[in-house]
């Protein structure tokens, strides 16, 4: 038996040499983990959970605080809100952003729908805009930016040809007016 295994160890001493090679590097690398990183990640997620309750209490305000901002950003909502009368000029705009755009524009339909509870008037505009792009991106990114009280409330792109960069927009956006007595 001892014969047959110095026979294997002559034979195959680069194998075993390779099999030991590695194996001592395994329990070196495991030493390290557990000495080293271990340790040391325990100590990176106390330190991460605590920044994470310090934005959590920096979050945290005082509730008159946070009602007087409440009612502050609700003046400026409603300052942004147009009067009803103004509705062909706030769609004035809206297609002066689409021709700034460089896009075309198709049919526009809208149909108005009161609300009730806030004294307004919301008119759901339907429309789809075709061009490069870059050109409808801006025209979403005009519309984003529009002082008036406009939301968009749908996107959805197609492009009928892979090779032409040609992309058609269809939108669906509403726009909230005062119902003036």
């Amino acid at each position: 038996m001892k014969r047959y295994l110095l026979e294997i160890v002559r034979q195959k001493w680069r194998l075993l040499s390779v099999i030991l090679t590695v194996s001592v590097v395994n329990v070196v690398l495991a030493i390290f983990v557990s000495v080293y990183q271990l340790p040391a990640i325990a100590d990176l997620k106390t330190k991460w959970s605590g920044l994470r309750l310090q934005v959590a209490r920096a979050g945290q305000t005082d509730p008159t605080a946070l009602y007087r901002q409440g009612a502050e950003d609700l003046v400026k909502l409603k300052s942004r809100i147009a009067e009803k009368r103004q509705f062909a000029r706030v769609l004035s705009d809206l297609l002066e952003a689409t021709a700034s755009s460089s896009v075309e524009v198709g049919a526009i339909s809208y149909k108005p729908v009161p609300v009730k509870e806030e004294n307004l008037l919301s008119y759901q505009l339907s429309f789809s805009v075709s061009g490069r792009y870059a050109a409808v991106k801006s025209l979403l990114a005009d519309l984003q930016n529009n002082p008036e009280l406009l939301v968009v409330d749908s996107v959805s792109f197609s492009n009928s040809n892979l090779f032409v960069e040609k992309v058609t927009m269809d939108l669906h956006v509403t726009v909230y007016l005062k119902e003036v007595a």
